[in-house]
């Protein structure tokens, strides 16, 4: 206080000083707040332009949420939303709510007079069935500008409004240092509508007007009186993984998905996420029942920095936040039987020509596959034995609508091969799963040649589970038909009918140690294997 009390008294004999010395002192802080003001607007900000290329110092609009709010504590669990803030009372609300309760504002974007013979270019926030909204975009962004501690997500909820928006963001971009989420659904999901938002004028507007940002991207979905055989389909994922790669989008990618529909999801989802790098955004909409168990296996398998919720249900994201750390105990039994099965990238080699832009795409929940140019091998070899075997479920997707090719369309697996860096070449014994019903082992590319096929009934599901066993002296082949690939359950060994071949292995063939080879067969199709793992016991 001593030395605050000096200041200001010489501060006061200045003022008194005679004329010369007031302009002096009256210089000195003109020059300062010049100084001051070029400064700020040279580097846009008070920290110089060179500090700016060090992350930790650089906050710009496509900054993480888990970065920008100290007590987010690295979990995306603890980011509060605010969601469909379109109105000044609303907007009044999440502005005013301190750090913690609410940290992410959320709004929707339309034009004025959206689909009708009124519609103008000016953006307001709202959704399509509020008609009376009259908050502009300007207003809604002059406000949040003034509240450093929130950051914004924008929704696009038409094609109209997306490049005015962004211009309007570019606008104000110097006062938007802080999480900046653009959404919109690009495809078309579950139950869902044709999405409002061109996909490609989309990514090439934010590209060049407001590029510094996350991307939130998510598909148009619907409700059903019964979502216990909804979900994402691999279709679905597939699609959204190519449009991201083939935007060559550089920002941050969040997929956002709905919770009512993740409970046959998990698999594709956490499959998408791990080939695009993006984490996941889960949202409940008002009103709609989510179970407990589903939950816990979104936080079971995706890590706490990788997932973010927005959670209606005040009793459900309670129980969240309470067991987020612990969720193993509270899985579905189906959840925990996948941990058995599961494809697991680590144990695989790629091989083949998979330098091939998404041949071959490993996650730790599935292995898609989608050119015969590449194959995968075990990195542990195998001697065989009547209690090793190598086992899988695959579905067939059906992506170019071509026909089935006769001994062609389908699925290998190699044994005993001694080499196999050739894909149009690997030798040693071929299993074969046809699309048309057609199981084979045969010789492949060696001395010794030997064939037995049979043919079953195939489904139209196009989804096998299979077994091959190799007992040192004779190869069992089981393949099993599933009608139901798409649900949590079909996880879960089924007792039916299998298909099973058998043939005695000539003495001339080798018994060394090799690996398990798998190859897809046909580049018409696409392999999904959400399962794949070499078994030590009884097979199928």
């Amino acid at each position: 206080m001593a030395a605050y009390d000096r200041d200001l008294e010489r501060i006061k004999r200045m003022l008194k000083a005679p004329a010369p010395h007031r302009k002096f002192l009256l210089c000195q802080v003109g020059v300062t707040a010049i100084v001051i003001y070029f400064w700020y607007s040279f580097n846009e900000g008070f920290t110089p332009w060179f500090l700016r290329k060090i992350p930790v110092l650089h906050v710009g609009s496509d900054v993480s949420p888990l970065v920008y709010f100290p007590h987010a504590n690295e979990d995306g669990n603890n980011i509060e939303w605010a969601r469909h803030v379109n109105s000044k009372q609303a907007l009044q609300d999440a502005i005013a709510a301190p750090p913690g309760d609410i940290d992410m504002i959320q709004g929707d974007v339309l034009l004025k007079g959206q689909d009708t013979d009124h519609q103008s270019l000016t953006p307001l926030m709202g959704r399509l069935a509020d008609s009376k909204n009259d908050l502009t975009l300007d207003l809604w962004l002059q406000e949040i500008i003034q509240a450093y501690h929130k950051g914004i997500k924008i929704s696009f909820q038409s094609n109209d409004a997306v490049e005015i928006t962004l211009q309007k963001l570019k606008d104000f971009k110097r006062g938007l240092l802080r999480p900046v989420w653009l959404h919109a659904d690009i495809l078309q999901g579950p139950h869902g509508s044709k999405p409002r938002v061109d996909m490609i004028r989309y990514f090439k507007h934010v590209k060049r007007l407001f590029p510094e940002c996350t991307m939130s991207l998510g598909w148009t979905t619907g409700t059903h009186t019964d979502l216990s055989l909804s979900g994402y389909s691999w279709d679905s994922v597939l699609d959204m993984y190519h449009a991201i790669m083939d935007a060559e989008l550089e920002q941050p990618i969040v997929i956002s998905v709905r919770s009512s529909l993740i409970r046959n999801s998990v698999p594709q989802i956490k499959w998408l996420t791990d080939n695009t790098k993006a984490s996941v955004f889960i949202w409940q909409e008002e009103g709609e029942r989510t179970a407990a168990e589903d939950l816990m296996h979104i936080a079971y398998r995706f890590a706490p920095e990788k997932s973010y919720w927005d959670i209606h249900d005040k009793n459900l994201k309670a129980y969240l936040k309470k067991n987020r750390n612990k969720s193993s105990p509270k899985l579905s039994p189906y959840a925990k039987q996948r941990d058995t099965v599961l494809f697991r990238p680590e144990a695989w080699l790629k091989m083949g020509l998979y330098m091939e832009h998404h041949s071959v795409l490993p996650s730790e929940e599935a292995l898609v596959l989608q050119s015969r140019a590449v194959y995968v091998i075990t990195k542990t070899k195998y001697r065989a034995s009547k209690l090793t075997s190598l086992n899988g479920r695959v579905q067939f997707l059906n992506r170019k609508n071509r026909d089935v090719v006769p001994n062609e369309t389908g699925l290998s697996i190699f044994i005993r091969s001694t080499a196999y860096t050739d894909f149009e070449n690997i030798n040693g014994i071929q299993c074969f799963l046809g699309l048309d019903g057609q199981m084979k082992i045969q010789s492949s590319h060696i001395n010794t040649e030997f064939q037995k096929s049979m043919r079953f009934t195939p489904g139209t599901s196009n989804c096998f589970r299979f077994s091959v066993v190799d007992t040192g002296t004779a190869i069992v082949f089981q393949v099993m038909i599933l009608h139901d690939c798409h649900t949590l359950e079909s996880v879960m060994p089924m007792n039916a009918v299998k298909a099973e071949l058998k043939l005695d292995v000539p003495r001339t063939i080798g018994n060394e140690m090799n690996p398990f080879i798998v190859k897809l067969e046909d580049s018409n199709r696409v392999a999904v294997f959400d399962e794949l793992h070499v078994k030590h016991g009884d097979y199928l």
